[in-house]
């Protein structure tokens, strides 16, 4: 990242702070989500509800998680790359996500195995796993950390329990509320406005084409406020903010001389 010029104000963000930030980028860098998502996103969704009709919904959500894990990488660097630059090709973020696959491949294994196996045993664990293990795709991807890196870099940056947590509370209601709200607000779209007979509802089957699309269209949502809230957090520890400002006056002079 180019800390010479930040498109974002660099400030301690409450919750909500991070989350209206994060929905006014979206806005704002639509056209860029939106070329990613037809690349990244529009493959996979067929590919989950392929799945769905072979394997049945359950096996369907299991191979949708595991996609999105993965298909997070390319959004959390397209929004770390759009703070500090105005134009950001397709190409720029997907290939150097290719390039980490493997390794990304490897952390999201490790972590969903030791996240889980905290959920088999008891809630405070697994929630505890997933809190600590929340940024460790913005240090694989963003700080180039080795995979064991990752998790110890992610460690660091959430040793305050409570805000952990809430962060990753925050990123699962969102995610519900695409889930649901796709499913509600598109079977009343097709029922009124194209008077299509509409699915059946996602809590009667288990899923559902319209719950199946609100997940993947969360993606880059979920990737994006998750990029922000590891901004603040780098802002509250380290004085991220400070450092991006000392890297502005610093180059100055340099710009002025170019200048003359």
């Amino acid at each position: 990242m180019d800390l010479k010029r930040s498109r974002v104000v660099l400030r301690e963000r409450t919750h909500l702070d991070v989350l209206d930030l994060s929905v006014r980028f979206l806005v704002v860098q639509g056209w860029s989500y939106a070329k990613l998502t037809v690349v990244v996103l529009v493959p996979s969704y067929a590919a989950s509800f392929a799945i769905v009709e072979t394997g049945g919904w359950l096996l369907g959500w299991l191979a949708a998680l595991a996609m999105a894990s993965l298909a997070q990488a390319p959004f959390t660097l397209l929004a770390s790359r759009l703070v500090f630059e105005d134009r950001v090709r397709v190409r720029d973020v997907l290939l150097p996500s290719l390039r980490r696959l493997p390794a990304l491949l490897l952390l999201r294994g490790i972590q969903w195995t030791a996240v889980g196996m905290g959920f088999l045993f008891l809630l405070v664990p697994g929630l505890w796993l997933g809190a600590i293990t929340l940024f460790v795709v913005e240090a694989l991807i963003l700080e180039q950390a080795t995979v064991t890196g990752a998790f110890g870099r992610s460690q660091r940056m959430t040793v305050e329990f409570g805000e952990a947590l809430s962060t990753l509370l925050l990123v699962l209601c969102v995610g519900g509320f695409f889930v649901v709200g796709a499913d509600v607000a598109g079977r009343m779209l097709l029922e009124t406005l194209f008077l299509v007979r509409p699915p059946p509802a996602v809590w009667t089957t288990g899923g559902s084409a319209l719950a199946l699309m609100g997940f993947w269209l969360f993606v880059p949502v979920g990737a994006t406020l998750r990029f922000f809230a590891y901004l603040n957090s780098r802002t509250r520890r380290e004085g991220w903010d400070i450092q991006t400002r000392f890297a502005a006056l610093a180059a100055r002079p340099e710009e002025d001389r170019e200048e003359r």
